[in-house]
């Protein structure tokens, strides 16, 4: 049977259709649904991303915002003990900086790690008298994992390589920010509501938006490795040009970890062919911030710990805790007065209350016209907007605009510029520079005795003829020269001391009156360093208007000068005179020492010559009236006086010549030799060759011969003690024609110059005026007292003494019948003749100069006697160590039976030799605060303090010991001072410059040092920017760092002697000794505080950091540490290096302690800031954003 059809379906259209539409719209159901879901799914994608996004912007703004709150705490920090002054808004200055607030308080430090300053810790970052810091952590530290297990261990914390944190419990601490600030979270609390760490809802303050943790690291007291270093290639004269400052550091030290070679390769790779050009024209005028082209640099720290890790440029990573990238200093000084004259001992007169006046311009105890010179240099500021004229190393002109409040000085002023003042006037620089920069012009004296010769004229004087003071400066709208510089940097109570102080009138007070005045002292000073810098030996001659008298202050150049002169009275042997004769004709002479104190040979010598000016008086009660028709002096007795101007030429060889105090001789005179003739007029001199010495029948002495002194010697006359010595030879014996022995040079243009006088200065009112003295005589008399007989005698000039005499060449007595007793005292009834002092050469008076370039305490007058050496006392050797038998341990002089005449501040004991010393035979004179002994002195020993009653030490003053060469400038050359004739490659150098007291140059190594400002006013880097880079803080903890510095620097410039790297490191570990508990609140610490800390006792004693007595008391190599460090360092300013971990997110709703942060994004920052220690200024700042 078949199938029946039902059984299978049949065709239907209408159910097709419907089926296929079932389909169609479950597709696009589908579609629809995969493209929701897509749209879902980039949605929540997009949302992720704009979260993520988001959050790592809120904690861009946590790390920002906390860097801000940094900074700002840091800055607040200056002011935690005394308010700035606010005088002018927006421009604070801090005036209380000392020691104890130089720096950042250290706050959660530790021992392992010398460079870290702060961190973020639960004890606030500062605190003070007046505020503390709020910049409070909480109690979570960073390696305590949040809520989502986000945590920052120790690894992470040392990368910057700065140092090593022991362990995770040294790490910083979190400090959270909320939205209206930052909090330790102490008093938030939990809960969703309420003003609690975690309620999110909009108008809660508290809410937690993010958490920040810092470590702050002193990177100011590291190597700029961008700058250290040099190549060892580099000569050593090449080096000690550069040593000043940093690219002349040594970077050989073991302990640093560089390759030097490979990182100057580096480095360098354009420059180091002419590294010294490279370092002495580029760097010095680019503030060492821009690159050379075709050179390499570090762009960041962390591309110099990159480079260090692949050890690249020749580093290591163990070299990284003592480098940086980044050191920045303010060009501009920062010191003010430390202390006050009674703080070490001096007088408590308020004129030298120096700390307290720092802020004192004409108020009491000053005026108007007596200003406060020595101010805290960024106190004193402009009053209005001014623009300001600057000038480069070439002379050119470029112009800055000031405003109200900005300091008056500005920048330090180059030395180089010191070049400009050329010995014939400008040289490289315009006139308007150099009177700009020096207020000098270049014109025709008015001295009178120099008509129509050009010298340097300083003109910015005040109406009392002083130098201006920085606020007079201020007012003007100027900048401060040179000069004026040099005053606010220089103590004033050590400047003007006057050897006749109380002294109103007469011979005395004239004599002194120049040494009253600050602003010649001042002159000089200025003069001596410009002397010093350039490289010929004509001495710099600064002519200014005093009171209306043109005075000259002059330079000093290694150049002789006059030591003394000695008038010399006797018969010639070529006349003797016979026994028992009642008449005789003696000789006058003048004759004159010269000395170069100098232990340096001058380069570019000038012609010299002597010349004698002014009236000799010579008179005596036993002159012949029938040929002396003139009676002079009180007694009317016969004499005559002559007027001289007479001059005469050195030879080349005596240009150089007398390098110890000697005798003028004729071998020393240019062209043709004098004979020995006596000027037929009275009023005349005449250069010639004397007669001879003593028992010599030659001397070879040139010296100016006087008319002849015709004597009558009575047989009935009375001789008593006073007619004994009665013969007179007076300088300057008319009262109009004051005497002078004047040295001179040649300039450049033809004229004679003086720059030296045996006394004074170019003013005649300082010459010898009425100033003399008395020689012995001795005629046949019969003495009443004694009822002697006396024979006829005059000292002889030599030859044989008459019959009967004999002559002790041991004592210099001259005795009649051999017999030696003094009749004086013990008179024979024999009728024997004695003289404790004969008239010859090497016996005679001598008007006589303690220092040939002081024009201070240099009149006074004394007779050669007694067991010292004669050849010592022909030559004007004034202290020997061979001739020091009693009275003479400690030189020539002593009291009145020796000095005549002296200045009147010293005591009854006058040995002048001393104040080459000044340190009353302490050996603690260097740091002791005693000045228990009066000005005037007692005893053997001569010294003197300064008008603020400071005992200053002179330059052997670190020497005690009398008997030995050693301190003694006159016999041994190492303690001679040295003049450089080359620019100054330190600041430090200025302590070479004489500042016209006897044997005292710029003081850089004790601690009543009024001089050590300079080492911070001046430089000798050219450039004129605002901020400079490359020093190191005198502060810092790193004794590797500070011994880089100090390896190789010349401690003796004659010799070229350098500081090993051994000595470098004992140095520098004492250093950071001493400041690990004394920090140097500005680089004159170094004189005042550092030098004397380095050895408190000196003389025989020797300290650990020096390798001998002679490195540790000559001033010119215990200086030489100053010398190294003080253009390479700074203290100003505060260079930081803030590492800043910030972190955005929340605590969540349920959140109940502090550590149950949610983290959501990071950000790590490390910012290099540099802030002004005086006006929390930020100077300079680079942010580095840091990749992990």
């Amino acid at each position: 049977m078949s199938r029946s059809p039902d059984l299978f379906p049949r065709r239907n259209p209408a159910r097709r259709t419907r089926g296929v539409a079932l389909i169609t719209v479950l597709s696009l159901v589908v579609i629809v649904s995969l493209i929701l879901v897509a749209f879902v799914a980039a949605m929540r994608i997009e949302r992720t991303a704009s979260y993520s996004y988001s959050q790592s912007i809120t904690a861009e703004y946590v790390g920002v915002g906390g860097l801000r709150r940094i900074v700002a705490e840091l800055q607040n920090e200056m002011g935690k003990d005394s308010a700035p002054l606010l005088d002018y808004p927006g421009k604070p200055v801090y005036t209380n900086v000392s020691s104890t607030n130089i720096m950042p308080q250290y706050v959660g430090t530790n021992a392992d790690m010398s460079n870290l300053v702060k961190i973020s810790t639960t004890t606030p970052p500062y605190a003070g008298t007046l505020s503390s810091g709020r910049l409070v952590a909480s109690s979570v530290n960073t390696s305590i994992a949040a809520a989502n297990g986000r945590f920052v261990d120790t690894n992470r914390w040392n990368l910057p390589q700065l140092g090593r944190f022991p362990g995770a419990t040294n790490t910083p601490n979190w400090i959270l920010m909320t939205r209206s600030g930052v909090t330790d979270g102490g008093s938030g609390g939990f809960g969703t509501t309420g003003n609690t760490l975690n309620n999110s809802s909009p108008g809660n303050t508290n809410f937690v938006i993010g958490r920040f943790a810092y470590a702050i690291y002193d990177t100011g007291g590291l190597l700029d490795i961008t700058q250290a270093g040099y190549p060892t290639t580099l000569s050593p004269s090449d080096l000690q040009e550069i040593k000043g400052v940093l690219p002349g550091t040594s970077l050989s030290d073991t302990n640093l970890a560089i390759d030097v070679q490979k990182l100057i390769a580096w480095r360098n790779a354009a420059t180091r062919s002419g590294y010294l050009q490279y370092v002495t024209n580029f760097l010095a005028t680019n503030a060492g911030q821009t690159v050379y082209p075709g050179d390499n640099t570090f762009l960041s720290r962390q591309d110099l710990i990159k480079a260090a890790k692949d050890q690249i440029a020749g580093l290591t990573t163990n070299a990284l805790p003592n480098l940086t990238t980044f050191s920045r200093d303010r060009n501009a000084p920062s010191w003010g007065p430390m202390f006050n004259a009674s703080d070490l001992g001096g007088t408590n007169a308020a004129l030298y209350a120096y700390r307290n006046n720092a802020g004192i311009s004409n108020s009491s105890p000053f005026t108007a016209a007596n200003r406060n010179p020595n101010r805290l240099l960024p106190g004193v500021r402009f009053g209005s907007a001014n623009t300001l004229t600057n000038y480069t190393s070439t002379g050119s002109a470029e112009t800055f605009s000031v405003q109200a409040g900005d300091p008056v000085v500005q920048r330090r002023f180059p030395l180089s510029r010191l070049a400009w003042v050329g010995p014939n006037g400008p040289d490289g620089a315009s006139p308007s520079a150099i009177r700009a920069c020096f207020g000098l012009s270049w014109g025709p004296s008015a001295d009178p005795n120099l008509p129509g010769v050009n010298v340097w004229k300083y003109e910015e004087l005040t109406a009392q003829s002083t130098i201006k003071t920085l606020d007079q400066v201020a007012s003007e709208g100027r900048a401060p020269n040179f000069f004026e510089l040099l005053q606010a940097a220089i103590l004033r109570g050590s400047l003007g001391v006057n050897g006749n102080a109380g002294i109103t009138s007469g011979t005395s007070y004239k004599l002194s009156i120049h040494q009253s005045f600050p602003a010649f002292q001042l002159l000089r000073m200025g003069a001596a360093a410009i002397d010093q810098a350039d490289a010929d030996s004509y001495p710099t001659v600064i002519e200014y208007q005093q009171s209306g008298s043109p005075w000259q202050a002059c330079g000093v150049e290694s150049l002789p000068g006059i030591i003394s002169v000695t008038p010399v009275l006797g018969v010639p042997y070529s006349s003797p005179q016979t026994e028992g004769e009642t008449s005789a004709t003696a000789a006058v002479y003048l004759s004159f020492n010269l000395w170069n104190p100098h232990r340096t040979t001058p380069a570019s010598i000038p012609e010299l010559r002597i010349r004698v000016r002014g009236s000799v008086g010579v008179y005596n009660m036993h002159g012949d009236p029938s040929v002396l028709t003139s009676t002079l002096g009180s007694k009317s007795e016969p004499g005559f006086s002559a007027d001289l101007d007479e001059a005469i030429e050195l030879s080349v060889a005596a240009r150089t010549g007398f390098t110890t105090p000697s005798t003028l001789m004729v071998s020393d005179l240019q062209g043709t030799k004098p004979v020995s003739t006596s000027p037929s007029n009275f009023d005349e001199g005449e250069w010639v060759e004397a007669y001879p010495l003593g028992m010599s029948l030659t001397t070879n002495i040139a010296a100016l011969r006087l008319h002849d002194f015709p004597y009558k010697l009575g047989l009935n006359s009375v001789i008593t003690t006073d007619r004994f010595q009665s013969t007179k030879v007076t300088l300057g014996y008319n009262s109009v024609s004051p005497f002078n022995a004047v040295m001179e040079f040649k300039s450049p243009s033809g004229a004679w110059i003086p720059y030296q006088f045996a006394t004074g200065m170019n003013n005649e009112l300082t010459w010898f005026s009425s100033f003399g003295g008395n020689f012995s005589i001795v005629s046949a008399n019969y003495r009443s007292d004694k009822k002697s007989s006396f024979a006829n005698f005059v000292s002889y000039l030599g030859g044989t003494y008459p019959a009967g005499w004999t002559y002790n060449t041991d004592s210099g007595a001259i005795s009649h019948r051999f017999n030696e007793t003094d009749p004086w005292t013990s008179p024979p009834s024999t009728g024997t003749v004695y003289l404790e002092q004969c008239n010859t050469w090497d016996r005679s008076l001598i008007f006589a100069s303690n220092d040939p370039r002081s024009t201070r305490f240099n009149a006074w007058t004394f007779t050669r006697r007694g067991s010292a050496s004669i050849l010592a006392t022909q030559n004007m050797i004034l202290w020997s160590s061979t001739n020091n038998a009693t009275p003479l341990e400690k030189g020539y002089g002593g009291d009145s039976s020796f000095v005549q005449q002296k200045p009147a501040i010293f005591g009854t004991s006058y040995l002048p030799a001393q104040l080459a010393r000044n340190n009353y035979g302490s050996d603690t004179a260097i740091s002791s605060t005693s000045n228990t002994v009066t000005r005037t002195g007692a005893g053997t020993d001569t010294s003197y303090t300064d008008n603020d009653g400071l005992r200053r030490t002179a330059d052997s003053g670190l020497f005690v010991d009398t008997s030995a060469a050693s301190g003694n400038p006159f016999e041994r050359a190492l303690d001679k001072p040295v003049i450089l004739n080359r620019p100054f490659r330190s600041v430090g150098e200025l302590g070479f410059v004489f500042r016209d007291n006897p044997w005292r140059t710029a003081d850089f190594f004790s601690s009543k040092s009024a001089d050590s400002a300079l080492l911070d006013v001046f430089t000798v880097q050219d450039s004129t920017e605002r901020v400079v880079s490359g020093r190191v803080n005198l502060n810092t903890r790193n004794a590797s760092v500070l011994k880089a510095l100090l390896t190789d620097a010349v401690i003796d410039p004659v010799s070229n002697t350098t500081l090993s790297a051994s000595d470098a490191e004992t140095l520098a570990g004492t250093i950071t000794q001493f400041t690990s508990t004394n920090k140097i609140a500005n680089k004159s610490d170094l004189a005042n505080a550092v030098s004397p800390f380095l050895s408190p006792a000196t003389g025989p004693t020797l300290s650990t950091n020096f390798t001998s007595l002679d490195n540790q008391n000559l001033k010119l190599r215990r200086e030489a540490f100053v010398r190294a460090l003080i253009d390479t360092t700074q203290t100003r300013t505060w260079n930081l290096m803030i590492d800043i971990i910030a972190q955005s997110g929340r605590y969540g709703p349920n959140a109940n302690a502090l550590d149950k942060f949610i983290v959501e994004s990071e950000r790590r920052y490390w910012l290099h800031v540099a802030i002004d220690r005086f006006t929390g200024e930020v100077l300079d700042q680079k942010l580095e954003v840091v990749t992990e």
